[in-house]
């Protein structure tokens, strides 16, 4: 009997320790540590999202950080955020202390399983490609002290991380396009401040917060002319400024380009840059000139008071069809209202002189054989000498083309008034003209 009742008791010892065991096992999962496998032995752990992942490039912008107390029983007290390279901070609601580049909140107080929401506003550069936030916390309401540390929940990281959405461009203005100017004066905007270019975020609206470097160069250059004045100027609230730029030989339809590392480059609309020019009261006059030919023109009617004559000579290269070959330089002129816009009523009387020496040249002394190539956007085309009609693209603009005919009682403007030859041996050739004309001896 003491047998069997020790084999009973060993085997009634060996089922309890057996069923404890099992018992242990099957308890620890829900026994153990909360962040055993992603927090520190203290168990002070946080988790943090992030809202946008993805702002808009060049774009000043509110992120929301929630974060949440994942400590047992240990408050959440401060945390500090840093900025990504390039962001710029610009203000956090709460914080105690905000730098272009890192915010610090306290006494923040946060108990276990809580959460709260920090938000700061930051600009964001224009350039592409991954960033991360940084993000610190304590226990210490103050931020202060050592041993208090939260750790960031490893299952958050990738919160911290984005991508700005879109890219950065470059826009002219619309006050700040480039108006038509004399040559070697100041090239300004139609109301008549600097010539500007806009930086645009990923969205298209203006970057505030860009200071990029804008740098401006002649796009299209029918008068082979050459851009001076300061040709790089970092951009003021997402918008550079160039006051004093200017282009040193005549031509019509110009262009500006506008350049900056990272952005997608623009082009501005076209102007003209003229020999001279003034204010016009009917009649007006205004002349220019190069080592071989003159342009005297003068508006004879359809010009209210107080818009502007401009002439210019040389620039813009075209032909007409036939055998006539050119040997003045283009003269080109118009009447334009305050706006710059052309006055497409105006009437022309111009006078067009060719030098000597070039008419010696040409090997055509007798006036009688002088021509007028004329270039004109009116349309239909103009009536022309038989077999010289054509089209030209000057500026990225397409003209009619032709020679033109002999002014009479049935023929108009525009036309050959007259032709005869100086006492110094020039040859002088007027003709009629209007509206956007250019014309070439």
């Amino acid at each position: 009997m003491r047998q069997a009742g020790f084999t009973i008791a060993r085997v009634s010892f060996g089922v309890l320790a057996a069923s404890m065991l099992a018992a242990a096992t099957l308890a620890a999962p829900a026994a153990g540590p909360a962040f055993a496998s992603t927090c520190p032995p203290s168990g002070k752990c946080f988790a943090v999202t992030v809202s946008p992942a993805s702002p808009a490039a060049g774009a000043t912008t509110s992120f929301a950080f929630t974060i949440t107390n994942e400590a047992a029983t240990q408050q959440l007290g401060s945390a500090q955020i840093s900025a990504p390279a390039g962001f710029v901070i610009s203000s956090a609601p709460g914080a105690i202390n905000v730098t272009s580049g890192s915010a610090l909140f306290i006494n923040l107080s946060l108990a276990p399983s809580a959460t709260t929401t920090l938000t700061l506003s930051a600009g964001v550069p224009c350039g592409a490609g991954t960033y991360h936030w940084g993000i610190a916390a304590k226990q210490s309401n103050n931020f202060s002290g050592n041993g208090n540390d939260f750790q960031l929940d490893p299952a958050s990281a990738g919160n911290l991380s984005g991508s700005p959405a879109g890219s950065c461009s470059l826009a002219f203005t619309g006050d700040g396009e480039p108006a038509n100017t004399a040559v070697n004066a100041v090239i300004t905007s139609a109301v008549g401040g600097p010539v500007k270019v806009e930086i645009l975020d990923g969205s298209g609206q203006l970057a505030t917060s860009s200071t990029a470097a804008v740098t401006v160069a002649i796009g299209s250059n029918p008068g082979a002319g050459s851009l001076s004045g300061t040709l790089t100027v970092s951009a003021s609230g997402g918008i550079a400024s160039f006051s004093d730029l200017s282009i040193d030989q005549v031509g019509d339809e110009y262009t500006l380009t506008a350049t900056s590392p990272g952005l997608s480059p623009t082009a501005s609309t076209s102007f003209d840059i003229s020999g001279s020019g003034q204010t016009c009261t009917v009649p007006c006059t205004a002349s220019s000139s190069t080592s071989t030919t003159s342009a005297t023109v003068t508006v004879t009617s359809g010009v209210p008071p107080g818009d502007f004559l401009k002439v210019a000579v040389g620039g813009a290269g075209y032909v007409c069809a036939g055998t006539y070959t050119r040997v003045s330089d283009p003269v080109s002129f118009d009447a334009l209202d305050p706006a710059g816009v052309v006055v497409s009523s105006a009437q022309f009387t111009v006078s067009l002189e060719i030098d000597k020496t070039a008419v010696l040249t040409s090997g055509r002394t007798g006036a009688a054989q002088w021509q007028i190539c004329y270039a004109t956007t009116a349309n239909p085309p103009f009536k022309a000498r038989p077999g010289t009609s054509g089209t030209a693209v000057i500026g990225g603009v397409t003209y009619n083309t032709g020679l033109l005919l002999d002014c009479s009682k049935t023929q108009g403007a525009p036309c050959v008034q007259a032709r005869h030859k100086d006492m110094a041996g020039d040859v002088v050739v007027t003709f009629l003209a209007s509206g956007d004309p250019i014309g070439w001896g």
